[in-house]
């Protein structure tokens, strides 16, 4: 099977699969009082998901020098430490809490994506307990919904 035709195929599986999502959770009962509801965040991945697969249908579809890239060992071992990684993050989510097994899991997942080139640890792990620090005030503090704290327990 050529990668064009495999690229199609998951196209059509990820926006069938999105198509999916989306009816799902139209069953999806609100839980709290807020605007939105709980079925909002699904709808919004699952239209993200089948926009996305059209986008690379189209692209794939109509590109006719559709190049044959060679799979390197980099590229599948960065494959499996993501898979890898993400396993670990939800495994360890509830005992340590969201705020350091998310700023662990955006650490070691920023170094699988960077190469040696522009790998800057330092960088990587401020970023990394940053951007957890602000997902987890939007959410306990600015729109109320709690998060796991795990052993830190604040």
């Amino acid at each position: 099977m050529s990668e064009k035709t495999k690229n199609i195929v998951c196209s059509v599986i990820f926006f069938l699969l999105g198509a999916f999502l989306y009816t799902e959770s139209m069953g999806i009962k609100v839980l709290m009082s807020k605007d939105l509801g709980s079925g909002f965040f699904p709808k919004v991945v699952a239209v993200g998901l089948m926009a996305f697969s059209a986008l690379e249908f189209v692209v794939t579809f109509l590109n006719k020098k559709f190049v044959e890239d060679e799979k390197t060992d980099r590229d599948v071992k960065g494959g499996i430490l993501t898979i890898l990684c993400m396993a670990a993050y939800a495994a360890l989510y509830d005992f340590l809490g969201f705020l350091l097994a998310s700023a662990l899991y955006l650490f070691f997942q920023i170094l699988i994506l960077s190469n040696e080139k522009n790998r800057k640890i330092p960088f990587f792990a401020v970023l990394s307990v940053v951007c957890s620090a602000v997902i987890y005030g939007i959410f306990v503090y600015g729109i109320d919904v709690p998060l796991p704290t795990g052993y830190l327990s604040f």
